[in-house]
């Protein structure tokens, strides 16, 4: 709600309780625990800092907030055909992105939101195959609509001792919560897919700015412009991935680490596996069929959904 477009105009003191009302809300509908507790503490304090810090840091306009979007998984045998189940379904990759934002030369970025312990290294940030493959989605979404990198919006979850004083003037000198104005060329709320105008192209980064990175406080912006080729990649690794998912033959292994083993639910099951016997009477004793998905309300800006995943729609009705 902090980016959404059609409130990005409005001021400061109405907007950021609007955003704390919709942070409460969600987390009442969390069952009551000691967990939930902490958590509202955690959220609380993290909304806080963030309030204070990212207008120092802002550089854009928003577009689109949790927006849905969905490709069809190319077939790396066939390049120009998508993916199909052995039913004949199309098999199709959606997303939902937290942010589309525009930046004074009218290029677009998905900006994605990460609460983190410490710093990422730039090399996990680089190699981010979500992200890569959000721009990917985004623009066969959005036919027309290039996307020129990714914003790494880390945020941490315990703060240094010693912060520094709060910045009191805005990244783009605009009052309020800074970034571009609805009513200046590169400001949010516009339709999509936007025009690009031809004066800003002289303004884009050359090549050597592939990364650019800051910190603010309990904020760090990694901006890292994404290559066709690297778009493409992504693309064919994703095909891959799900061509070996779907064969028939696939084989399946345990995996057993012990990062993973101690806390996975499925450990008795799986050490009936590596002892030769069959698993079928544990799972049956110990699992049931899980309930299905959330669903999500819509809202102003947002589409249903979320998450980054493989769908395959149903088939038709039998004639």
């Amino acid at each position: 709600m902090y980016y959404y477009p059609g409130m990005w105009d409005w001021q400061s003191h109405i907007v950021l309780p609007l955003v704390r009302k919709a942070f409460m809300r969600t987390m009442a509908a969390a069952a009551p625990s000691p967990q939930r507790t902490a958590d509202v503490d955690l959220g609380t304090d993290l909304l806080e800092r963030y309030f204070e810090w990212a207008p120092s840091v802002d550089d854009f306009g928003p577009l689109k907030i949790e927006t849905d979007v969905e490709s069809l998984v190319p077939d790396i045998r066939e390049p120009d055909r998508g993916l199909l189940a052995g039913d004949g379904r199309r098999v199709l990759y959606t997303e939902r992105i937290p942010l589309l934002a525009v930046d004074a030369a009218d290029e677009n970025w998905v900006v994605v939101h990460q609460v983190v312990p410490e710093w990422r290294d730039i090399e996990s940030l680089l190699l981010d195959e979500a992200a890569v493959a959000a721009c990917w989605a985004w623009e066969q979404t959005y036919l027309g609509m290039s996307v020129a990198g990714t914003i790494h919006n880390e945020i941490l979850r315990s703060p240094p001792e010693i912060l520094g004083q709060v910045p009191t003037a805005t990244r783009t000198g605009r009052q309020g919560r800074g970034g571009y104005s609805q009513n200046e060329p590169s400001g949010g709320g516009r339709s999509i897919p936007q025009l690009q105008r031809p004066e800003r192209l002289v303004s884009r980064a050359t090549p050597d700015d592939r990364v650019e990175q800051e910190t603010a406080g309990v904020l760090r912006r990694t901006r890292i412009r994404r290559s066709r080729a690297e778009i493409e990649t992504t693309r064919r690794q994703i095909g891959a991935e799900l061509l070996e998912m779907l064969d028939p033959g696939l084989a399946l292994y345990p995996t057993p680490s012990p990062e993973q083993c101690p806390q996975c639910i499925f450990l008795a099951p799986c050490l009936t596996m590596l002892e030769g016997g069959d698993p079928t009477l544990e799972l049956a004793a110990r699992f049931r069929q899980g309930p299905a998905g959330p669903t999500y309300e819509p809202r102003l800006g947002a589409g249903g959904g979320g998450g980054r995943t493989v769908a395959m729609p149903a088939p038709p009705p039998a004639s």
